[in-house]
């Protein structure tokens, strides 16, 4: 009976040793690094959080703190230098205190911001929200991924571990001196300063960056091959004919819009609008960064001499009378109108 137990407990004393000893060799500020980035990822691409203590709060430390602290980890993967008739190839020669790893992960996360932006423009990539932060998730990812293998490969003993409780405690040792309130209050002002310095450029970077925003309103025509073109208008013609029109809107406004573009003749004396008729209206609903068309012809009401053929674009209702001076955008061409019957009766 007694063999019989320790045949059934031996087992589970081996697995529960090399459970533990699993934990011990896996390197937790690593997969922490890994899984931070990741969660990050999907907040700021996937999921898109609009509220910016959020958007600050996963900023900062992704832009400023992980790429730097993956490529300390890389570099340093000791907790002690090796012995310099030990060191063979690429080896950590030097030892590296708690400080100068912080110092280094800020200063390198800097340092490499700027490697990582040439790296999007030279593959013609547009710099905006997603874009950034999946370039940084990369390169976090990438170097995490180097750090553990160089880690693996030091022995046990010798390998470096982040102990977070204790280097807290000597933090706070640091910042904070019990015989100096005037000592304690200006580190935690620069401190607090530093923090919400950083965040705010952090936040400007993830979040969403709105380019210029426009709408674009052009009258277009067919040219000799019959490609369409702003010129090679119709301006002259018999009374009684009609003026090909395209109107394109371009919707450059960051949402969707809907358009209405109103086309109208004019006459004028002195630069001054006399008299006014609409003929049509175009109605359009136009994506974000799209561009609709809409192919119209119109048929002046005067008989003869020259009429301006306007096209007035809005966004939403259009007013009782519309004007150039009340349209969002606006557009227009000079027509000469000939009447023949007058000539033949002349002559």
């Amino acid at each position: 009976m007694k063999d019989l137990l320790i045949r059934t407990v031996r087992p589970v004393v081996a697995i529960g040793q090399g459970t533990r000893r699993l934990v011990t060799r896996t390197p937790t500020d690593l997969v922490a690094v890994a899984g931070f980035v990741a969660v990050a990822t999907l907040l700021l691409t996937v999921v898109d959080v609009a509220s910016p203590v959020v958007r600050a709060a996963v900023g900062f430390p992704l832009l400023f703190l992980a790429p730097g602290y993956a490529i300390v980890a890389a570099l340093f993967p000791r907790a002690a230098p090796l012995e310099a008739s030990t060191g063979f190839g690429i080896g950590q020669m030097r030892a590296v205190t708690e400080v100068e790893r912080a110092a280094l992960a800020f200063g390198l996360s800097f340092a490499s911001l700027p490697l990582i932006g040439l790296t999007v423009a030279a593959l013609s990539l547009e710099f905006t929200g997603p874009v950034v932060v999946g370039a940084v998730s990369g390169f976090v990812l990438l170097t995490v991924a180097v750090a553990t293998v160089r880690r693996f490969r030091v022995p046990a003993q010798d390998r470096y571990r982040l102990r977070l409780l204790r280097k807290l405690g000597a933090a706070r040792a640091a910042i904070v001196d019990r015989g100096s309130i005037a000592y304690t209050a200006v580190n935690v002002v620069l401190i607090v300063s530093m923090v919400i310095a950083l965040t705010s450029v952090g936040y400007a970077l993830v979040s969403p960056q709105q380019g210029e925003q426009y709408t674009s309103l052009r009258i277009l025509d067919e040219n000799d091959s019959g490609e369409l073109v702003a010129g090679n208008y119709t301006t002259e013609i018999e009374s009684g004919e009609s003026v090909p029109l395209t109107i394109a809107v371009e919707n450059q406004e960051g949402t969707g819009t809907e358009y209405t573009a109103v086309i109208q003749e004019q006459w004028l004396e002195d630069g001054t609008v006399l008299e006014r008729t609409d003929h049509q209206r175009v109605e359009y609903s136009v994506g974000d960064g799209e561009t609709a068309t809409a192919e119209r012809s119109v048929t002046p009401s005067a008989e003869s001499g020259e009429v301006r053929i306007a096209v007035l674009l809005y966004e939403g209702d259009v007013p009782d009378t519309p004007t150039v001076d009340n349209a969002y955008r606006s557009g227009y061409l000079w027509v000469e109108i000939s009447d023949d019957l007058e000539s033949e009766s002349d002559e």
